[in-house]
């Protein structure tokens, strides 16, 4: 163990955010200085006996001893078992198709009634901090919707790929594209903010019916993407899409573009293109399609809550949103990689 000097023990303390191991610092700096424990006890205006011990815990452990203990705080009303139970319940709760949702309160019950536990009114959002429990926003989903067709396809994802291309293609040169269009414009979304506590904000939320069709592709291997804002939807407009894909996809590489199976997403639209093909979603699977993050990124951080002019001013606004969203690859790569897109 190193011995310090008084002189570096007084710079540990300066340099001690902490207050109380400040202090300690302190007097075990003067008693090195040669002062003696009740000396130092009633320049500080601490107990004789505290800086005894401080003193002791130094020449026992060094600067480290001095260590303010963590305060374990009062044992949790909950045992180990029965925060289990109450978080399977509220998980359980939280994809319960009969609607609804769990509020405190309900919470404060369900423990009352199962544990004979009585939480305090504001202690419950702690537990359920702790629980690793938040009050986010859930995501909407079609009553048709199939899991078990959705784990089959994120399975079978990488045969489908190779049976889509050319037999002449490695996997190790295929581009997985994610490909998909929104529509924004005047029925403008109104989202949540940061605003002071006990007000909410009005945003406005236009009547008006002017929108734009979104056409986003990006590729999450390598960051790059592809977009085109027009006035409708069409089969033409799609083949433009794919063209610009094409283009972008480097030369001896092949692009799979993943996409749902919207009317326009025909399976004839790629045929023109000697370096991509599609891939088409289970049906009622939005989620499985990554771009539907970027759609919320872009109204969370550009879209909602504004009003426009009209159709300029709408594809104005869009661009200036997806210039801001693909100006950092690694945002584009960390919100749209799926490990189960990735070829091996």
């Amino acid at each position: 163990m190193k011995n310090y000097t008084a002189e570096e023990i007084l710079i540990l303390s300066r340099a001690e955010k902490e207050p109380r191991k400040r202090i300690r610092l302190l007097a075990v700096a003067l008693f090195l200085e040669g002062h003696s424990r009740t000396d130092v006890a009633e320049r500080l205006k601490v107990a004789r006996g505290s800086v005894n011990a401080w003193v002791a815990k130094y020449l026992a452990s060094g600067p480290k001893g001095l260590d303010a203990k963590k305060n374990k705080g009062r044992d949790s009303y909950l045992t180990s078992s029965q925060k289990q139970q109450l978080s399977a319940y509220i998980e359980e709760q939280s994809i319960s198709s009969s609607g609804g949702r769990l509020t405190g309160d309900a919470i404060l019950k369900y423990i009352q009634l199962r544990f004979n536990v009585d939480y305090h009114p504001n202690a419950i959002y702690k537990l359920l901090e702790q629980l690793s429990f938040s009050w986010i926003t859930s995501r909407s989903k079609h009553p048709k919707q199939s899991p078990e067709a959705q784990m089959a396809f994120k399975k079978v994802f990488q045969l489908e790929t190779i049976l889509n291309i050319p037999g002449s293609v490695a996997l190790e040169r295929v581009d997985i594209w994610f490909q998909d269009e929104a529509r924004f414009g005047q029925q403008n979304s109104t989202t949540r903010l940061w605003a002071r506590k006990g007000t909410r904000p009005r945003a406005v939320r236009q009547q008006q019916f002017e929108y734009v069709h979104f056409f986003g592709a990006v590729c999450p291997q390598t960051g790059e993407t592809e977009a085109i804002i027009t006035p409708y939807l069409s089969k033409d407009i799609m083949r433009q899409h794919l063209s610009l894909i094409s283009q972008r996809t480097k030369a001896g590489r092949h692009a799979v573009v993943v996409m749902d199976g919207a009317g326009w997403h025909t399976d004839d639209i790629a045929d023109e293109f000697n370096n991509l093909s599609i891939i088409k979603l289970p049906p009622y699977s939005p989620e499985l399609n990554p771009i539907e993050q970027v759609w919320s990124w872009l109204r969370q951080h550009h879209l909602a809550n504004r009003s426009f002019k009209g159709y300029e001013d709408i594809v104005d606004a869009c661009s200036i949103a997806w210039n801001s969203f693909i100006s950092d690859t690694k945002r584009v790569v960390s919100l749209c990689r799926r490990d189960w897109a990735i070829m091996t």
